[in-house]
């Protein structure tokens, strides 16, 4: 019982799960913000997005925690990791899911505030772990403090929320003194944007277990540029990427090995998960070196190559998607590209021809919808007359704009980008999900308002009542032909549980096919599905 309430005090799996929620609405509010303190490693504004794909793929991916869940909360943080920041948060949530699946027995004798203690203590290892080269003034020292303030208060025979409170305050003072630690930030006037993430974490634990309510982050506008050397002193410098993929099958001794390596061959190394599944993040000069490192180690998918900011006007080209929904934005920003939406998710030739006109270099233009590729195709002859390289994509889904802007390049050629994108986007199968607002012959047969229409590859093939039932079926369509990887794009009307559902029945059906979730926020489709 709660002494504070007279009612049962909440489960660890319902703290768990209602951190979770809470955790994504904190720094989800909080990401603008974020992204504005983010100067270290890289100066690239996106520390608040990235955490936040990285929360609301988890969340999406399961949306009840629990023990029997806690296989699919490591995929889910492996696969939904973005950048060096999601990819440290991810090695955070594993080590406590393999923490609480490992050692279920030693920590029930715990008392509360001891466990919470303990997972605090797992989280910041793991995170130190899967970094290769750990530097001072960052999230992890953040970490470290926190476990460590948890530590004495729970030695000290506190409850469970003073330790969490008492974790918070220590993260608090350590959040504080990271400019002291690290130049860059100092010069910018910030504090690490990671370690006050990780700050925004605790303080929705310690909502969530009873005290003061977690408060988002305002943005006060842009930091202080970091201070640099003048062109003179220095030489030209190298162009540096931001590499990850997913890596199957690989030994601990292999990924260990492989965090090593790719140490020496650059920065921001993080190593996280195992053999079923791992995500590998870094940050170097030479991409390709950092794929040929794990390519005889097992099998690369989700690869995502981006320059870094510094590089972006350098490499000369700029990737346009036409997106449908707010979560599909921060999507292809995430992955270096410029998200532009139209009316209604509709791109108009006015709304192109600014988004053009607000860039230079190349251009790649994803269109993902019929009607965009038409008026994309309408203004490219007008831009190549102005001497510009154009390419339109021929991506008619939003899932083919995804496929084909992970394997976007800026190091490659220009040509060599096209065909790459355009084969990854040919070989994206895809359908969806919408309801019908008028009666309607279609080729499934006769529909009437309000039916559930599944689509296949543009054409009408399935009706009925039910969301779910719809959507399995068009799943069973697209994975008759085979697959490694199940996108499914969930629309602002999506019922609650549609993904944890589809995704039970992909793995029953398909056990070695891979499902990731995206909250795409799209109006028209209830669902949208990619299979590579």
């Amino acid at each position: 019982m709660s002494a504070a309430t007279g009612h049962p005090a909440p489960t660890l799996w319902e703290v768990g799960d209602a951190w979770l929620r809470r955790a994504c609405e904190v720094v989800g509010e909080s990401a603008a913000a974020l992204n504005v303190m983010n100067v270290f490693p890289v100066s690239d504004a996106d520390t608040g997005s990235n955490l936040k794909l990285t929360l609301v793929g988890i969340a999406t991916a399961v949306p009840d925690v629990t023990r029997a869940s806690l296989d699919a909360v490591v995929q889910a943080a492996v696969l939904s990791a973005h950048g060096n920041s999601g990819a440290i948060l991810a090695a955070m949530v594993t080590g406590v899911c393999h923490r609480l699946a490992e050692e279920p027995l030693r920590l029930r004798a715990l008392g509360a505030g001891e466990l919470v203690a303990d997972l605090l203590q797992t989280t910041a290892v793991a995170a130190r772990r899967a970094v290769a080269r750990p530097v001072d003034g960052t999230m992890l020292t953040v970490a470290d403090a926190a476990a460590a303030a948890a530590r004495d208060a729970a030695g000290s025979g506190h409850h469970v929320r003073a330790v969490a409170e008492a974790a918070q305050q220590g993260a608090r003072v350590a959040l504080a003194h990271t400019p002291d630690q690290l130049a860059v930030l100092a010069a910018a006037g910030v504090v690490d944007s990671g370690g006050q993430a990780y700050v925004l974490l605790l303080d929705a634990l310690v909502e969530v277990l009873g005290g003061a309510p977690a408060q988002a982050l305002t943005s006060t506008g842009e930091p202080r540029p970091p201070r640099t050397r003048h062109a003179a002193d220095v030489g030209p410098t190298p162009v540096e990427y931001e590499v990850m993929y997913a890596l199957r099958g690989a030994s601990p001794a292999a990924l260990d090995g492989l965090r090593e390596e790719l140490s020496e061959l650059g920065r921001s190394v993080v190593v996280v998960g195992d053999r079923t599944v791992a995500q590998v993040h870094v940050h170097l000069v030479e991409a390709g070196a950092a794929v040929e490192a794990a390519l005889p180690l097992g099998s690369l998918s989700r690869l995502r190559i981006t320059a870094l900011p510094a590089e972006v006007e350098t490499a000369g080209r700029t990737v346009i998607a036409v997106v449908a929904g707010a979560g599909l934005a921060d999507a292809v920003r995430a992955s270096g590209g410029t998200a532009v939406p139209g009316a209604g998710g509709r791109l108009t030739a006015e709304v192109l021809t600014e988004a053009v006109g607000a860039v230079g270099g190349d251009l790649v233009i994803l269109p993902n919808d019929m009607e965009s590729l038409e008026v994309a195709g309408h203004l490219a002859p007008r831009l190549r007359a102005e001497g510009r390289r154009v390419a339109v994509i021929p991506t008619v889904a939003q899932v083919q704009g995804l496929a084909a802007m992970a394997v976007h390049e800026p190091t490659a050629d220009f040509e060599s980008v096209v065909v790459a994108m355009s084969s990854a986007a040919a070989h994206t199968r895809h359908g969806g999900v919408t309801v019908a607002e008028s009666p309607a012959m279609t080729m499934a047969g006769r529909c009437d308002t309000g039916d559930v229409l599944g689509i296949v590859e543009g054409d009408f093939v399935e009706i009925g009542t039910s969301v779910v039932e719809v959507a399995a079926r068009v799943l069973a369509r697209l994975l008759v032909a085979g697959g490694e990887l199940v996108t499914l794009v969930l629309g602002a009307d999506a019922p609650p549980g549609l993904a944890a559902e589809l995704t039970r029945r992909v793995r029953h059906r398909s056990p070695s096919v891979t499902v990731q979730v995206l909250e795409g926020g799209q109006a028209r489709y209830v669902l949208l599905v990619g299979l590579e």
